[in-house]
């Protein structure tokens, strides 16, 4: 499933993903070596965006 990963304070676009399973409110997911941790879940008419707060 396509998902675009959203910086939660910002609303910036950080990027587009493929992923296998749709991550829950409170994980983590890494990308480029960040970790985010997922603070909402939103599902639109066209994709899923994670809003999500850069943790390290």
């Amino acid at each position: 499933m396509r998902v675009i990963i959203i910086e939660n304070g910002s609303k910036e676009q950080i990027e587009e993903l493929k992923l296998k399973t749709l991550p829950r409110n409170g994980e983590y997911v890494e990308f480029k070596q960040t970790l985010y941790s997922i603070h909402k879940v939103i599902h639109t008419e066209n994709d899923i965006k994670l809003l999500v707060i850069r943790v390290r």
